[in-house]
């Protein structure tokens, strides 16, 4: 099983007021006048990353404690990682899998984890960040009926933000996909539930050899 692939080590408004030794309303002012750059979840938290706050203080002649700055480099590697060119898929090609439901995504977890490396996202806000961070996530297992956000408009903003990416459609309604999302070719394999091990392994199997071929014939 491949060992878990590393995490961006987002700060919270608290703990970053800590930081800086500010109350948590001084600190949330810098991020909403756009003085501190944060990131805000779907749940409308906002997130701070470490090198964002270490660039902040050092604007401000703060002193930054030298764990920050360690909190820093490894959020500065991680960003560089990301921007990488995106490597060609193999066998150790990387899925991100998109469900709201914990079981269909630990079936597919199972299904995959000895053969890729695996990312999940609950919402369609958070696979659309994870494919912002991580520029090696080159297929995308996409349930389609999710809260919040349909997986059609998804599949769309996903399409348009990372264009070099897979999408295998997981669904157990035809009229989920749209003739309009069909006619545009978004998508790669369309999967119907109920889903088995087997078949998500043969999809993504069968995913990963076309664009393995693709890049073959590209060079």
């Amino acid at each position: 099983m491949k060992e878990d692939l590393p995490q961006p080590r987002f700060l919270s408004v608290p703990e970053a007021a800590k930081i800086c030794g500010v109350s948590r309303n001084t600190l949330y002012s810098w991020v909403k006048q756009g003085k501190l750059s944060a990131y805000k979840t779907p749940g409308r938290t906002n997130l701070i990353r470490p090198s964002d706050l270490v660039k902040f203080m050092h604007q401000n002649g703060m002193f930054v404690p030298a764990s920050l700055h360690e909190l820093a480099r490894r959020d500065e590697q991680l960003n560089e990682a990301s921007s990488a060119p995106i490597p060609a898929v193999g066998p150790d090609h990387t899925v991100l899998i998109v469900d709201d439901d914990p079981i269909s995504r630990s079936l597919a977890v199972r299904a995959l984890s000895d053969s890729c490396s695996v990312y999940q996202a609950e919402t369609g806000y958070e696979a659309l960040h994870l494919l912002t961070l991580h520029r090696d996530i080159r297929i995308v297992l996409l349930d389609m009926r999710m809260p919040g956000q349909h997986g059609s408009v998804t599949l769309e903003e996903m399409k348009r933000i990372r264009p070099d990416v897979a999408v295998i459609v997981v669904t157990g309604f035809a009229d989920d996909l749209t003739e309009d999302v069909l006619a545009k070719g978004l998508v790669e394999r369309v999967v119907e539930k109920p889903v088995t091990m087997p078949i998500l392994q043969e999809a993504i199997a069968d995913i990963a050899n076309r664009l393995v071929t693709g890049n073959a014939a590209s060079l």
